[in-house]
């Protein structure tokens, strides 16, 4: 799942509000996000294979072992087919369900329907050949999916008027209200880990602040190097959590959480992109609007995709294993990242 920004899956899906006064958090010094280094070697890219009827097309997500992706494709009239990747193969699960957010490792998919000019939302789930709705908090309510993990548990919205609260959806499709941050009034799951841990912001008079719901539902704020600014976290993956400071004015920058830590690090300014069980973290930076993987270790590999000063590259997801799924321009495409294998 920020990914999947999608993960878009998912950064920046609402007007930032956030935390009310009374909540202690401790305080970070903030200092200027690093710059990348040179890359110690590109990583190599690929596009997906399409249907021949294909125009253009997206994939929005990739289960972490890299044996399913998710995405559209776009036919003559520019009807838009939901596609599912199988070991690189794609399948056209039709046009009645699309805008999908998420895939897992049963290659389960969910998404959200909107009709025509109107913007609301009915979340879906893709499991055994079937759809089935994700519904919202009341029948009227709006639903909003945003990625599924391997127990088929999904993180999203569900919205009423200009009001939006995180909900998690069980196996069955039952829907719970997330808490959210003493007086805050809305806010968004954008992820779900394996163990049910999920992540997002809380939102309220003050701006929007990264938070995390642990599997029992205790939602905690996650520490921020400047907690003036605005922040949100967008995706989680074995325990870290990849986000984003959002200052007022000025540059955002990617927060990286990692397992056990409460300190968050402050990569590069830009946006993040993905993050992996290694810890391993995907970013888009700028001014020079490149993609850049470092891995925990502090190596530094490139994404390449078009020199020119706008982006036209962005990744969905990253496997565990080190390959990236994203766009470049309106092609799907892979970058193979894995670390080389020493030869005995």
């Amino acid at each position: 799942m920020f990914t999947r920004i999608a993960n878009a899956r998912h950064v920046l899906l609402a007007v930032a509000l956030s935390a009310t006064a009374g909540v202690a958090v401790p305080v970070t010094t903030a200092s200027a996000a690093p710059v990348p280094q040179a890359a110690s070697s590109n990583c190599p890219m690929q596009m997906l294979t399409s249907p021949s009827w294909t125009q253009r097309a997206d994939v929005v997500d990739s289960d972490p072992t890299g044996r399913y992706q998710v995405g559209h494709a776009y036919d003559a009239t520019y009807t838009t087919h939901l596609l599912r990747w199988t070991n690189g193969v794609p399948q056209d699960l039709g046009t009645a369900h699309t805008g999908a957010s998420g895939v897992n490792t049963q290659g389960d998919v969910v998404g959200t329907i909107t009709t025509g000019d109107d913007p609301a939302g009915t979340g879906w789930r893709y499991h055994g050949g079937e759809f089935s709705p994700l519904p919202g908090l009341t029948a009227q309510a709006e639903s909003y999916p945003s990625a599924i993990n391997a127990d088929g548990a999904v993180a999203g919205v569900s919205s009423l008027g200009s009001i939006t609260v995180p909900v998690v959806w069980s196996t069955d499709g039952s829907v719970r209200r997330l808490a959210l941050l003493p007086g805050d009034t809305s806010g968004w799951a954008n992820d779900i880990d394996d163990d049910g841990t999920l992540v997002g912001f809380s939102s309220g008079a003050s701006g929007e602040h990264a938070v995390r719901w642990l599997p029992d539902g205790t939602v905690e704020r996650l520490q921020e190097v400047n907690p003036a600014h605005s922040s949100t976290a967008v995706a989680i993956r074995n325990g870290s959590v990849l986000g984003q400071d959002i200052p007022g004015i000025g540059v955002t920058s990617s927060l990286l959480w990692r397992a056990g830590a409460t300190d968050p690090e402050q990569l590069s300014n830009g946006t993040p992109q993905a993050v992996n069980a290694r810890g391993a973290v995907v970013e888009l930076t700028v001014p020079d609007a490149k993609l850049w993987l470092t891995e925990p270790d502090g190596t530094v590999r490139s994404l390449p995709t078009d020199t020119t000063p706008y982006a036209t590259g962005g990744v969905t997801a990253l496997t565990d294993d080190g390959v990236a799924y994203g766009h470049w321009n309106s092609t799907p495409v892979s970058w193979d990242c894995r670390p080389p294998v020493s030869a005995p």
